[in-house]
């Protein structure tokens, strides 16, 4: 069953914590914060969120450019080719490279498009994951919170048979005393007050058990010491029994994380049927690359001088002249070409474009549409298996509200018709007038008719804010 927080802080939102010994006191908040913020599977559901957030980030980013910088340093040996003459040498050799590469994808198939909605979707339904599991909590805590409080009151009602079988036993032995009662009277009621008082004792277990069974679910290290206050719940009016269910589901539909999510993944999965179609169309893409080198055989001069030499012209006799000019020439001796000026002047740039077509790849794009199309069909399935969840919730939460409220009614009047009976039978008893047996059933009858009229308030307290829920998203006291 999902419920959202709301539910269990809207049926206790009343509750003051009341001191109940020397310990701390926990409030139905209290326990539902508590749950919240230390309970494992919240918190893996959570770390769930946070990868699928940085996978919708990863998405986004992918549409930028991709660069990658590669460089090399080694030691060539025997015959190899120099990486900046292009000869071939059996020369020892250093030699170095560096590249910057880039590759842009203009189109793809949209693939990448979408990929970033996929992510934006998994991403959600993760959110949606979240609140379901905290739902799932929050209604386990309040469940158990509710029990605590339906056993403390078991255990008032065994304690006080108890108290009134002490009282008869008081009353009898000072009658077998006087004479005035037989002993067999005495040992039948001490009996009976034996029976009240393992009633206490099991009444007093089924409520240590319940406290143990919450203080896990909060994962506290010391259950020993937990304790929660003890309010006074009203009974609910009957407004939302008699609402039609359907009316109640068709509104939870649009409120319940485990529908969204089941919603949203399944428009994950028709994204993802898109991206494997997108692997049949061709890929474009912008690529570049600038990149230089280094051979340690690589020589330059150590320096340079200007020199004149002649220069061949005709005058205009058509005879030959020459006129000196100024020219650089390199001077020896000759040393190995510095690092920073080979990556200076080897310096090599590039830029096109790269298309891919894909014409066969065993099937691969085909079998990966087969599989997303089935797992779109597998998502659907599970969307219809969320709402037939949902439906049944509610339609049983209002059957369950609709007995457990025409259960506590007539309940009420039992407790009142054994109240009334016990009254009578006592006086009779007391008086001599009613046998032992008729007076213990007359009492035991009290105690089961208070018994079962407390389960069914209960019961009919949380079927009623679970409809509420399911109808408003809240808790309107």
């Amino acid at each position: 069953m999902k419920l959202n927080i709301s539910v269990v802080l809207g049926i206790l939102m009343c509750l003051n914590a009341t001191a109940q010994n020397t310990g701390k006191v926990w409030g139905i908040e209290e326990c539902v914060n508590y749950a919240l913020e230390n309970n494992i599977q919240i918190k893996q559901t959570a770390l769930q969120v946070e990868a699928n957030k940085t996978s919708q980030q990863s998405a986004k980013w992918d549409i930028a450019p991709n660069f990658n910088l590669n460089s090399n340093y080694g030691w060539n040996f025997g015959l190899n080719i120099d990486p900046v003459t292009n000869e071939i040498s059996q020369a020892r050799r250093q030699t170095a490279s560096l590249n910057l590469q880039g590759n842009w994808v203009v189109f793809n198939g949209l693939r990448k498009h979408y990929n970033i909605s996929k992510s934006n979707l998994d991403y959600l339904a993760a959110l949606y994951d979240l609140e379901d599991i905290k739902n799932d909590i929050s209604l386990n805590v309040a469940a158990s919170y509710l029990q605590i409080l339906l056993n403390k009151e078991i255990l008032a009602v065994a304690k006080e048979q108890e108290r009134v079988s002490q009282l008869q036993v008081n009353r009898t032995t000072k009658l077998v005393e006087a004479g005035a009662s037989p002993k067999g009277d005495q040992l039948q009621l001490e009996a009976q007050l034996a029976r009240d008082h393992q009633n206490v004792i099991a009444s007093e277990n089924a409520l240590t058990i319940s406290k143990l069974q919450l203080a896990n679910l909060l994962q506290l290290e010391n259950p020993d010491d937990f304790e929660i206050s003890s309010p006074d719940l009203d009974v609910p009016e009957a407004a939302l029994v008699a609402r039609d269910p359907a009316s109640i589901f068709a509104t939870a539909m649009d409120l319940q994380p485990a529908i969204k999510g089941a919603e949203t993944r399944v428009e994950s999965s028709e994204k993802n049927e898109a991206i494997t179609k997108s692997g049949a169309y061709p890929t474009l893409s912008v690529v570049g690359q600038v990149g230089t080198s280094y051979s340690d055989q690589i020589l330059e001069p150590a320096g340079t001088e200007t020199v004149n030499l002649p220069q061949p012209i005709y005058d205009q006799n058509g005879q030959v002249i020459f006129i000196p000019y100024s020219q650089t020439v390199p001077i020896g001796p000759y040393e190995e070409k510095k690092f920073g000026n080979q990556v200076g002047d080897n310096l090599n740039e590039y830029i096109g474009l790269s298309l891919s077509v894909p014409l066969f790849n065993g099937l691969n794009v085909h079998s990966n549409k087969q599989i997303a199309e089935i797992n779109t069909k597998q998502s659907q399935l599970q969307l219809e298996m969320e709402k037939n969840t949902l439906r049944q919730t509610i339609y049983q939460a209002h059957a369950d509200a609709k007995a457990s409220y025409n259960s506590y009614l007539a309940a009420e009047v039992t407790v009142e018709s054994s109240e009334e009976s016990f009254k009578y039978s006592k006086e009779r008893f007391e008086v001599g007038a009613l046998n032992q047996f008729d007076f213990e059933n007359a009492k035991n009858s009290l105690a089961i008719a208070k018994s079962e009229m407390l389960r069914s308030k209960y019961d009919y307290i949380f079927k009623t804010k679970v409809l509420e829920f399911y109808l408003t998203n809240q808790i309107k006291l």
